[in-house]
Formats: structure tokens, C-alpha cells, sequence
């Protein structure tokens, strides 16, 4: 009981430091990259930037936009709407946005990236001569998260080989009612990454063509609960994933603090569901989940030499889920 507390505190936002926004910046609605860079430059702290539902920001052309003060980039008039303001990069962008303060929140964007397939193929064929295929093509990436306490909520990421968001460092991270999908790149291809001692809530959003829709670096610390969301059954690897020391080559089995997958709705069956690669410091918590598949086993996977026998006592719990494959 007492861990289960410890887990619960452990992903609550009530320690979360973002203020109360103040409002718009100014009464004006963006709708063009000039007006949405003087907006971020003269904003104050906690600020909401209103942007135009039909706004089209084009950067392929220009430096990655960095917001480095704690500001609301919203979706004007809604941030649930079909129709969401666009940033788009028809190159190679590494990222496309650059978050480098904590607090800021993103509502009801849509980021596009062009690297929409796995190139499964033509990378197996170039690892084959000996060449690392996967870096053969441009490597993209949506959303660089660098600072805590960031939110996302109610927008679009597809179209980036590497990452649609990738999070270093950064704690608190939330992501919520999103739509993230075509971001499977093969041997990259992630929805959601995180790197170092990032931490994230990952919750009621839509993932698909992804090669892994959720997966860390799983270094020291590092910890996600993803709950409440849909799977859906077009991924080309596992939809969730933690590395483990092996993979980082840092003589450790440490596959990252903490891992809750619960509440989902798994729809692949062509690939595991989620793959142990490492021993994890506190544990992986897999529960009351609705999957495709035929049997518990099928769901569940091991690699770098880890199996469900010497995980080691009460690493791995995994209860409660439903299994839907016939």
C-alpha cells in the first residue's frame, strides 16, 4: 500500500509550479510567423498567445521557433476544433520547436513533418552493406521539450522520422487528448521520447503509424504512466517501450524508474505491446488494460537478457487486463 501511495504522489501535478495564465498578450489573433514572434517577444510571463484556427506558419525556411518564456500558444476560438492552426517543415528540421521554459502549454496546434513512412526496406538494405541506413534519410523532429512542467493538449503531431516530441530533462511533462501518429521511421520512429530524467503523465490521446508511441532512453529516474489512451493496431515495433542499460552501453541494466501502462486500449497484435529491455528501479505496472491479443504472453516481451523470472521480486505487475484476440 505504502508504494502504491509513493507511486501516486509520484505522478500527481498538485507539485507542479505553473502559475495562473494572465490572459492574452494583446487583443490581436495571430495568423502570420512575424506576428507570432513579436507576440512571444513581448509577451510577459504567463501570457496566453491567441492564434488563428486557419494560421499556416511555414518553416521550412526559417530557424526553429524557440519559446523561452512561459506563455499559452492557444487555438483561437477553440482548442478542440478539427481544423487546427498548422506548423509545417517541408525539410529537415531538428526541431521544428524548441521549448526552453518551463511551464508553457500548447492547446489545439497541429505540427507537420514530411517523413511520413517507416523506409523499412531501404534501411534493412543499406544495414546489410554495412552502412547505418537509418541515418541515410532526414532525420526530423517535432516538438523539443527542454524545460518542466510543459503541457500539450489537444493538438496533432505526425510526419517526423525521429520524434514528434522528444523530452530531455524535463519533468512533469503532459500530454493529453492528442492526436500522434506516422512518426515510424524504422530503428527511430517515436511518438513521445524521452531522454535523460524526463518524466510524463501521457493520457486520452490516439496513437498510430508509430514505431514506438511512448518509449524512453531509460536512464536513472526516468518514469512515464500512460493511461486512458487508444493504441491503434498500425505499429511497426512495440507501442510502448523502455530501454535498458545495454542499450545505452553504460554497464548498467537500469531501464528507467518507473513505468504504469493502465486504462488502455491496445489494438496491434502484429507486435508485442510493450518489451522489458532492462531491469526498471522501482518497477513496470501493466493493469486493467483492453487488449487484442489472444493471451497474456503474447502482450508481453524481454530482451537484453531479461526475463520474467529474474526481473526480481515485485519489478513486474501484471494484472488485471482484459484480452479481447480470439
Amino acid at each position: 500500500m505504502k508504494k502504491l501511495l509513493c507511486l501516486s504522489l509520484f505522478f500527481s501535478l498538485s507539485c507542479t509550479q505553473i502559475q495562473p495564465s494572465r490572459g492574452p498578450a494583446s487583443g490581436i489573433i495571430v495568423s502570420t510567423l512575424a506576428e507570432l514572434e513579436e507576440e512571444i517577444a513581448r509577451a510577459s510571463e504567463g501570457a496566453v498567445i491567441r492564434i488563428a484556427q486557419d494560421a499556416v506558419f511555414d518553416l521550412t525556411h526559417e530557424p526553429k521557433l524557440v519559446i523561452d518564456k512561459r506563455v499559452t500558444l492557444r487555438a483561437y476560438p477553440k482548442i478542440d476544433q478539427d481544423k487546427k492552426p498548422l506548423f509545417i517543415h517541408k525539410g529537415k528540421p531538428v526541431p521544428l520547436m524548441d521549448i526552453q521554459a518551463p511551464g508553457v502549454v500548447l492547446e489545439g496546434l497541429r505540427f507537420e513533418g514530411v517523413e511520413t513512412d517507416s523506409k523499412k526496406a531501404e534501411i534493412i538494405a543499406l544495414n546489410k552493406q554495412g552502412i547505418k541506413g537509418v541515418y541515410k534519410f532526414p532525420v526530423t523532429r517535432g516538438i523539443d521539450v527542454n524545460a518542466s512542467d510543459v503541457k500539450i493538449k489537444y493538438c496533432e503531431m505526425s510526419g517526423f522520422s525521429h520524434a514528434a516530441i522528444f523530452a530531455t530533462d524535463a519533468k512533469n511533462l503532459v500530454v493529453v487528448r492528442s492526436s500522434i501518429h506516422h512518426n515510424q521511421r524504422w530503428g527511430l520512429g517515436y511518438g513521445i521520447a524521452l531522454n535523460k530524467q524526463a518524466t510524463a503523465i501521457i493520457q486520452h490521446n490516439i496513437f498510430d503509424f508509430n514505431r514506438h508511441s511512448v518509449a524512453g532512453t531509460g536512464h536513472s529516474g526516468q518514469a512515464y504512466e500512460a493511461s486512458y489512451n487508444i493504441f491503434k493496431k498500425n505499429h511497426n515495433d512495440t507501442p510502448l517501450d523502455m530501454h535498458g542499460g545495454k542499450d545505452r552501453k553504460d554497464g548498467t541494466e537500469v531501464a528507467g524508474y518507473l513505468v504504469s501502462i493502465h486504462h488502455n486500449v491496445i489494438e496491434t497484435t502484429s507486435v508485442k505491446a510493450f518489451i522489458h529491455r532492462g531491469r526498471p528501479e522501482f518497477g513496470v505496472l501493466i493493469t486493467e488494460n483492453k487488449m487484442s491479443y489472444k493471451k497474456p504472453d503474447d502482450a508481453i516481451g524481454y530482451y537484453n537478457g531479461i526475463n520474467k523470472n529474474n526481473l526480481g521480486w515485485m519489478k513486474f505487475i501484471y494484472k488485471d487486463n482484459v484480452f479481447t484476440g480470439k
